[in-house]
C-alpha cells in the first residue's frame, strides 16, 4: 500500500482534539478523506478521519481516538500521508514545466524556470537568469508563443521592459 505525503498537522483547534492539516503546495485532497496516516516515531499510523472541513489553511480534522487537545498537541508538526486515490489531480497545473528554459522574442534564452506560483489567479514564473538574477514572469497564455517539450524550452513574448527591469 503505497502512499503520497500532502502536508503536515500545523496545530490545534479547540478543545475536543481537533487539528489543522496544512497542504504542501499545489496538492490538494478529496474532502470526502475517511483516513490518512500520520508520520509517528518513523511509522506510519493510520486514522480514521470523522471529519474534514476545508478551511483558509488547509482542512480541519476531526480523527477518530483524538478526542482531547492533550492527544491534539502530540500530532502537531508531524507529516501527513494518504492513500494517492485521495489526491485531486489539477488538470491546469504548470509544475511540468519547472526545468523549461524561456526564450524570448526579444533577449533570446533568459533562463530555466526553477519555480511556478499557482496560489494566485497571476501565475508567475521564477526564471533565473545565466548571470544568477533572478526573473519572475506572468506566465500566461497570452505571453506564451510556443511550448517545445522535447527540447523543453518556452517561446516567450515578455511585455516591452519587463526583462531589462532585472537585468539592468
Amino acid at each position: 500500500m503505497e502512499t503520497k505525503e500532502v502536508g503536515y498537522i500545523s496545530k490545534t483547534h479547540g478543545l475536543k482534539g481537533q487539528v489543522v492539516l496544512r497542504l504542501l503546495d499545489y496538492i490538494d485532497i478529496n474532502s470526502n478523506l475517511t483516513s490518512l496516516f500520520i508520520t509517528l516515531n518513523g511509522s506510519q499510523v493510520p486514522y480514521f478521519v470523522q471529519e474534514c472541513n476545508a478551511i483558509n489553511q488547509g482542512y480541519l480534522l476531526k480523527l477518530e481516538t483524538i478526542n482531547s487537545i492533550d492527544l491534539a498537541k502530540n500530532l502537531v508538526g508531524k507529516k501527513v500521508s494518504v492513500l494517492p486515490n485521495f489526491i485531486l489531480e489539477d488538470e491546469e497545473s504548470y509544475q511540468e514545466f519547472i526545468g523549461y528554459s524561456i526564450i524570448d522574442t526579444s533577449y533570446g534564452n533568459i533562463g530555466v524556470i526553477q519555480h511556478i506560483d499557482e496560489k494566485t489567479q497571476n501565475i508567475t514564473a521564477l526564471v533565473v537568469h545565466p548571470s544568477g538574477k533572478e526573473i519572475i514572469l506572468p506566465f500566461n497564455e497570452d505571453l506564451i508563443e510556443e511550448i517545445n517539450d522535447d527540447e523543453k524550452t518556452i517561446q516567450f513574448n515578455s511585455p516591452e521592459g519587463l526583462i531589462s527591469m532585472y537585468l539592468d
